[in-house]
């Protein structure tokens, strides 16, 4: 029997699924606003420094892949909070990184394990929630990895500025430990999917008619495409603003990432949208919002360049909201997991490679 949006199991679900996107991000991209201090630090370039990013959405993929192709014999509750606090060690470990390889090994197993925690929160979302509330929940859950993208780019840029960049990825594996804890206490336990292969793989039929579905396809493509251009945008940001004409501190670069307020609000909003007046043309829209934002960013005037940052960032993370409900909805009941871990791999493939 499913719970009413009232029920306190319901709430509890609902801050869990928030806080777990919140952590997810917050440890995933805060290494962002300081790829101009690492490049400077290991003496290289900006495409280079990137890989401090790249290596962690890159893995995460691959394990996107790995636990939905297990996701039946797992325990998914034990899986994500086990992976949120094993990737919030990793990362307080590459603080201490001796040289750049060390650095990116970190940053590529805490990648790995944190591979185990979207495909499996968006997948409880779409198997548990009501029909006509899973856009809802889709939007709640992309609004945490929205606010947590923001807390660890906003946080790092201005602790890292103060007292290095070292201390900064301390702090924030210190707020993820508290989260994971939090989590921990509030999170009801979540029925193990029934097993669909030996020894619970997913059988490889699974797979092939999730991608032969058209309608599947596209969405795909959407979030890899569209997770590529934000991630691209939002790396270069941060060296056109510390460079001619902008000459910001990396206190300054950071609050740029405020833009990212915008995207919770838009996500939760396009969720609800897309419940009254259907995922396609809130999609559209979204789209529409995201290429102005990219045209209005490329002035070179401060405030316009943050208000094109702004609504590009309103236009993805509602398209991301519309994109990752949709799935949801087209894929079939019995493999729900597996369409949102191929909609997530499409997702952190296009943030690698365009990133």
């Amino acid at each position: 029997m499913s719970s009413g949006p009232h029920d306190p199991s319901s709430r509890q679900a609902a801050v869990s699924l928030f806080l777990i996107g919140f952590i997810t991000f917050s440890l995933l991209y805060a290494v962002q606003p300081l790829l101009p201090s690492l490049a400077r630090r290991y003496a290289l370039g900006s495409a280079d420094s990137a890989l401090a990013l790249s290596v962690s959405t890159g893995a995460l993929a691959f394990a996107i892949w790995l636990c939905a192709a297990r996701a039946s014999a797992w325990d998914r509750r034990r899986l994500m909070l086990s992976a949120l606090l094993l990737a919030a060690l990793l990362n307080a470990a590459s603080a201490f990184s001796a040289n750049w390889s060390e650095l990116l090994l970190g940053r590529a197993l805490m990648g790995v394990c944190l591979g185990a925690v979207p495909a499996m929160a968006m997948a409880h979302v779409a198997e548990t929630a009501p029909p006509g509330q899973v856009a809802g929940a889709m939007g709640l859950y992309v609004s945490g990895t929205a606010l947590g993208g923001m807390t660890g780019r906003v946080g790092l840029g201005i602790v890292a500025d103060q007292h290095g960049w070292t201390v900064g990825l301390l702090a924030v594996s210190g707020l993820s430990l508290l989260g994971v804890g939090i989590v921990w206490r509030l999170m009801p336990s979540v029925p193990r999917p029934r097993a669909t292969g030996r020894s619970g793989w997913v059988p490889s039929a699974t797979w092939w008619a999730l991608l032969s579905d058209p309608r599947l396809l596209r969405l795909f493509l959407c979030g890899g495409l569209a997770s590529g251009l934000f991630v691209s945008a939002y790396n270069y940001a941060g060296f056109r603003l510390q460079g001619e004409p902008f000459l910001l501190s990396p206190t300054q670069i950071g609050l740029i990432f405020c833009c990212y307020a915008f995207g919770v609000m838009s996500s939760g909003v396009a969720g609800r949208l897309a419940l009254r007046l259907g995922q396609q043309r809130v999609l559209w829209a979204s789209v529409l919002v995201t290429a102005l934002g990219v045209l209005v960013s490329q002035s070179d005037r401060l405030p316009w360049f943050v208000v094109g940052l702004c609504l590009m960032t309103v236009g993805f993370f509602a398209m991301h909201a519309v994109c990752s409900g949709w799935v949801g909805l087209v894929a079939p009941e019995a493999s729900k997991a597996q369409a949102t871990a191929l909609y997530l791999l499409a997702y952190y493939i296009g943030s690698s490679v365009l990133g």
